[in-house]
């Protein structure tokens, strides 16, 4: 055989293996696709918390500067949050649900030491096999405000960056994700045969990637991540899958005056897309209220449960209990003040955490009220307290998520005294109080669902 024979048919032989790889590979891509899910089990439990706003105790010396950042902190517990994540975790561990799901804000202003150390607290859980998975919300990335406090000063402490994020967190959902976006920082997770988790990035980062001035509120699903959540979907679908969605910004308005800047800027679209492949219950945060409701979006009843603060009063946390066909979900409170004398703690303050956060929350709102009400140009001090009071405490009715009233009970809260004082007083509080006062959507603190 001459070599220009022999070059023919070496030719034809490479041809063939190419179209023969070529023809494998694009059948092999046509087959579906076949996932191991995250677990076996038909019944699933997760416990979920939105909005820890973690602050580790190695950024303050508990001077003047770190004094004052506490009373703008809009009721946040700051001074012993590593007991009550201990006691939580501890509860987590004895209880053994299948994943904790933290749905964003999980450091105060996005400080790197803080994440490091929410990262290590929650290493306890997986170590436990308790499979922990979380997603950032607007204050722990590229935050300008990442501060830590030093005496009377407050110095620039490292931010977190997207890199950042992916490595401390690695554990906490990254490594068992089953795809990523590749545009921000979203993945899913096939739990069982039956589910597949969304985990979605909704925050806004600057182009440049780089701290900003202050973190921005509003959110977005972006448009190229938005054709992967559909993607997600529609595999989903194909497999008769079941998907629930976990993101840090609302989709729904939970109350007139929290809407702007919680409520994501393509909500619309967003709820359509849902609807279309029949997501039954999206779990949000951000704005620190405990909330459920329910709207019907293109003939379709979609859920969103907004979880409380965990770094707020009551400091509360849900459970959910999923299998085929249904969906068991009640609101708890991280119970601090057994864990402390089970420890032998005798902090007061830890001892009796309940209270102690409570009282935070509360002379917060006592302070919105006092402001609003000097401003408004009243002197009668007797009265102020009066009002205060109130509004401290239809505050933290709201943001415990117990403000699901009958008629009558609102028209006992408009004949007390300090309804009455602030309605003849400040425009401005009576319309806040008005918009917090009743729930008429859903029960915030439990919902059962059939699929």
């Amino acid at each position: 055989m001459g070599n220009g024979t022999m070059k023919k048919v070496i030719g034809l032989i490479i041809g063939a293996v190419v179209v023969i790889a070529l023809a494998l590979n694009y059948f092999g891509e046509s087959k579906e696709k076949t996932v191991k899910p995250l677990m076996e089990k038909e019944t699933v439990e997760f416990w979920v918390v939105s909005d820890p706003h973690y602050l580790d105790k190695s950024l303050t010396d508990s001077g003047t500067a770190y004094q004052n950042i506490k009373q703008t902190a809009a009721g946040k517990e700051l001074d012993y949050q590593e007991e009550s994540w201990q006691a939580f975790i501890d509860k987590a561990i004895e209880q053994q649900p299948d994943m904790l799901i933290i749905t964003g804000d999980l450091t105060l202003n996005g400080e790197k030491a803080s994440a490091e150390k929410l990262a290590e607290l929650l290493k306890q859980l997986t170590n436990k096999g308790i499979n922990a998975f979380v997603i950032p919300g607007n204050h722990d990335i590229n935050d300008g405000w990442a501060r830590k406090f030093v005496g009377a000063k407050q110095e620039k402490t490292e931010a977190i960056s997207i890199a950042d994020f992916k490595e401390i967190f690695a554990e906490n959902g990254y490594q068992n994700a089953t795809s990523y976006d590749k545009h921000s920082l979203s993945y899913s997770v096939a739990v069982n045969p039956t589910y597949n988790f969304l985990f979605l990035d909704s925050n806004i980062y600057p182009d440049d990637n780089q701290p900003q001035t202050r973190p921005a509120t509003g959110g977005t699903i972006r448009g190229k991540t938005m054709s992967w959540v559909k993607q997600q979907l529609a595999e989903a679908k194909q497999t008769n899958k079941k998907t629930l969605v976990f993101l840090h910004h609302n989709i729904y308005a939970h109350n007139k005056l929290l809407s702007s800047g919680f409520v994501l800027n393509n909500a619309d679209e967003f709820k359509q897309l849902l609807a279309e492949y029949q997501v039954p219950v999206v779990f949000s945060g951000h704005i620190h209220a405990q909330d459920i409701m329910t709207e019907t979006v293109e003939n379709d009843r979609l859920t969103e449960i907004v979880s409380g603060s965990f770094s707020i009063t009551p400091q509360s946390y849900g459970i959910v209990k999923l299998s085929k066909d249904s969906f068991e979900y009640q609101k708890k409170e991280n119970d601090v003040d057994t864990w402390a004398r089970e420890k032998n703690i005798t902090t007061p303050q830890v001892r009796n955490y309940q209270e102690y956060i409570k009282n935070i929350f509360m002379e917060d709102g006592k302070r919105l009220a006092y402001a609003q009400l000097i401003d408004s140009g009243m002197t009668n001090e007797a009265q102020m307290d009066i009002a205060a009071e109130f509004v401290g405490t239809v505050n933290i009715r709201f943001f415990s998520g117990n403000d699901y009233s009958s008629e009558e009970e609102v028209e006992k809260f408009k004949q007390e005294k300090g309804y009455q004082i602030i309605a003849e007083n400040s425009k401005f509080l009576k319309e806040y109080i008005d918009s917090i006062i009743q729930d008429t959507n859903e029960e915030d603190n439990r919902l059962n669902k059939s699929f």
